[in-house]
C-alpha cells in the first residue's frame, strides 16, 4: 500500500466520506446522525449532558427530564402510562 502524507491521507478520507454520504438516503443519513450522536452524548458525563443540551435551548433539559420520569408521558409499550 503506498504511503500517504497528513494531507492525502485527509483528502482521501473527506473524498470517501463525500461519496458515501452522497449515496445515502435521507432515512439512512438520519439513522447515521441519530446514531453518532447517540454515541457521543452517551459518553459524557450528567453535567455534560445538561451542558450540551443547554447549548441548544435552555429550557430543554427540564423538560426532557420530566417527558422521561413522568409516568403519562413515559409511554414505550403505548398503553396509556399504566404500567
Amino acid at each position: 500500500m503506498k504511503q500517504l502524507n497528513s494531507t492525502q491521507r485527509s483528502e482521501l478520507i473527506s473524498q470517501y466520506c463525500e461519496l458515501v454520504v452522497d449515496g445515502m438516503d435521507y432515512k439512512s443519513l438520519e439513522q447515521y446522525v441519530h446514531e453518532t450522536m447517540v454515541d457521543y452524548i452517551e459518553k459524557l458525563s450528567d453535567s455534560e449532558i445538561k451542558e450540551e443540551v443547554d447549548n441548544y435551548d435552555e429550557e430543554l433539559f427540564d423538560e426532557l427530564v420530566d417527558n422521561v420520569t413522568n409516568e403519562t408521558v413515559l409511554d414505550i409499550n403505548n398503553n396509556g402510562g399504566k404500567f
